[in-house]
């Protein structure tokens, strides 16, 4: 049974005892045990991926059939050995925390590798959180493929196009899309939800998934076409070059000016200028730090920060206070008004509070 492309290590060896009818840990003592003994630390329910030293790695090597470099290709967590885990000559494996967000893979794309006892969990990458050809959101379930369906969200399915091209054509896409992030959640932050326009796919989200607005209000999803529309737009060389001409005229203010109308165009909230600048004269919301963003940016690309920057040098950094949380409970604090605990709580029983982040 081969594995799948991007497949977690622990996910693939959990299919593999599936079909031999045992449990996992047995599966993966029976592998790797050899005259030089063998050694697990933990088990599948204390960690979602299984690491393995050399040995170990060689042992699954062979009893698949599989080359070693062939399955590292495949399997993200294979490829390299956990800095906890020893190098000597007994076989070691451990169940730990994956070291990147994890989906559950789209079930007509995974074939005959999909079990509904057992789906095929995987690294989604920069872009692989969607399935374009089935139209779904793919959410982190281990027990079953979840997923959001996207159809009624079309603006969702275009952003995720446009974000695949933005990977395939920019060597900093990852970084863009972090700043994008930062910015949208820094509008996020100080009220950007509470305008018209940005109620609609909260109530959406809401309807689809069976949770109250409160609870899916953090979800990616929400703030992801003007995240993606805002990392076009900063990625784009030949506005760039506009911004740095008007930044050299007439000073950094005109052109985050220009940006921000930009911005409102291609979001179809002309409002934004005038709401952002009002923002920045009443002062970002305590312990955030995120409200001038996109002015550092702009800085750094005009070359007036006074730090020597040339443009793409630092110029996607994100300043810590301005990154936008990780966790899906502390971005629900900022964003709800009632108590959070409810709200993250009904958000994880529809296994939104995991999956692939723009971070």
């Amino acid at each position: 049974m081969p594995p799948v492309a991007g497949e977690l290590t622990s996910s693939w060896s959990q299919r593999l005892a599936l079909g031999y009818g045992m449990p996992v840990q047995d599966l993966v003592r029976g592998v790797i045990t050899g005259p030089e003994g063998t050694r697990i630390t933990g088990t599948a329910r204390s960690g979602r991926e299984l690491y393995l030293n050399g040995p170990a790695r060689a042992a699954f090597a062979r009893f698949s059939g599989i080359p070693a470099d062939e399955l590292a290709a495949r399997l993200p967590g294979f490829a390299f050995s956990h800095e906890r885990l020893e190098e000597d000559a007994v076989a070691r494996a451990a169940w730990w925390a994956p070291r990147k967000v994890w989906v559950a893979a789209c079930p007509p794309c995974s074939g005959r590798s999909w079990s509904p006892h057992q789906p095929v969990l995987v690294y989604p990458e920069a872009a692989g959180h969607v399935c374009q050809r089935h139209q779904r959101w793919l959410l982190a379930n281990c027990q079953q493929a979840s997923a959001i369906d996207l159809r009624p969200l079309p603006e969702v399915l275009l952003a995720h196009r446009r974000h695949a091209a933005l990977v395939r054509s920019h060597p900093e896409a990852r970084a863009v899309m972090k700043l994008a992030a930062a910015a949208v959640w820094s509008w996020q932050v100080q009220g950007w939800q509470q305008k018209a326009g940005w109620h609609s796919p909260t109530s959406l989200l809401a309807s689809l998934t069976g949770c109250a607005p409160s609870a899916v209000a953090a979800h990616t999803l929400i703030a992801y076409p003007d995240t993606v529309t805002l990392a076009r737009l900063l990625a784009d060389q030949s506005w760039q070059a506009r911004l740095r001409e008007t930044a050299t005229a007439s000073g950094t203010p005109a052109a985050m000016q220009v940006l921000l109308e930009e911005v409102g165009r291609r979001t179809r909230r002309l409002w934004l200028g005038d709401w952002m600048a009002a923002c920045s004269r009443a002062g970002s919301r305590p312990g955030v730090g995120a409200g001038n963003v996109l002015e550092q940016w702009v800085a750094r690309l005009s070359g007036a920060d006074g730090a020597g920057h040339r443009a793409g040098d630092g110029l996607w950094a994100v300043p810590r206070p301005a990154r936008r949380p990780v966790e899906y409970g502390e971005r629900t604090s900022y964003l709800i008004e009632s108590s959070s605990r409810e709200a993250n709580e009904e958000a994880g029983r529809a296994f939104l509070t995991g999956g692939w982040e723009p971070t």
